[in-house]
């Protein structure tokens, strides 16, 4: 059951009059203090459940919806009935923080494309982008328990990306790839549609339409099992454009598009670029061969 007060926090009723309860109404000034000097929602309700503070009679519970509903609470400055706890300078100061930190700010159509090949350098997760704090964009992985989390400005991350593809186009034998060889034994699935179609094809007289569906199947199954071998020439074209023409911002989202698999954010802030041949590319411009979540 959801408890809610039917007198605000901070006020008590006494003889039918709302008065200012000292304790509560103190608490209410402490918490817009604690606020605007930049503590979370959160913390400042531990901070309420150490002080041995009760915002409910029956619990001492506290969480950040009750902080919240305190901060954005306007009877504080003496509406109506209420006797005022607050000065009007302390109340707009926090309204101001807390209007800053909701403030949206629009992803730019550049961080799209980043966003899909973003992954953690430490533990392989995803990399997630919000603007909550201030506007200022922070990534984070989103596996629980991992701590890699940066505050990066959307332009910086373009010009270190940027930084890395010239690096990339300027050292084409990154992107040398060998010619997959299919070594693979057919599959357990071809042999029995093989085999079927060997039975089929020795009857008197074999079904024309069920042999041909034998047939297609057969092709389709062995088929499957071939390498793909659409990445390792769009590698190649790629190497034949930088080693034949000049570099531009064109050639720089082919590169992008085609030969980046991973943008990894590594525990120290810089971004490395694994390539989908396996290689990586490290900050300071280095050919890593091994990529670290492969190990």
């Amino acid at each position: 059951m959801a408890w809610q007060r039917k007198i605000p926090f901070g006020y008590t009723m006494k003889r039918g009059e709302l008065q200012c309860c000292p304790t509560e109404s103190a608490a209410v000034k402490e918490i817009f203090r604690l606020y605007t000097d930049g503590m979370a929602y959160s913390k400042i309700a531990a901070e309420m459940m150490r002080r041995g503070l009760r915002y409910h009679s029956h619990t001492a519970e506290w969480n950040k919806h009750m902080v919240k509903r305190i901060l954005e609470n306007e009877r504080y400055l003496g509406e109506k009935e209420y006797p005022p706890i607050l000065e009007p300078e302390a109340f707009l100061r926090a309204q101001l923080i807390r209007r800053e930190k909701n403030a949206y700010t629009p992803c730019p159509d550049y961080i799209g494309p980043i966003r899909e090949k973003a992954v953690c350098g430490v533990c392989g997760g995803r990399m997630l982008r919000d603007t909550r704090a201030g506007g200022k964009p922070r990534w984070y992985c989103e596996k629980e328990g991992c701590t890699n989390r940066r505050y990066i400005e959307d332009e910086d991350i373009r010009t270190a990306l940027s930084d890395r593809l010239n690096v990339l186009a300027q050292t084409p034998n990154l992107l040398e790839w060998f010619l997959p060889q299919n070594t693979e034994e057919p599959t357990l699935e071809a042999v029995r549609i093989q085999n079927e179609v060997i039975r089929e094809l020795n009857k008197a007289e074999p079904g024309q339409e069920y042999t041909k569906m034998l047939i297609l199947a057969c092709a389709a199954e062995q088929y499957s099992g071939l390498p793909d071998y659409m990445p390792y020439y769009q590698m190649q074209r790629l190497k034949e454009k930088i080693l034949t023409q000049s570099i531009n911002a064109e050639l720089l989202r082919e590169l992008f598009t085609i030969a980046v698999q991973e943008i990894q954010f590594t525990a120290h802030g810089s971004l490395r670029l694994r390539l989908i041949n396996g290689k990586t590319l490290e900050a300071d411009g280095k050919e890593d061969a091994k990529c670290p979540k492969a190990q």
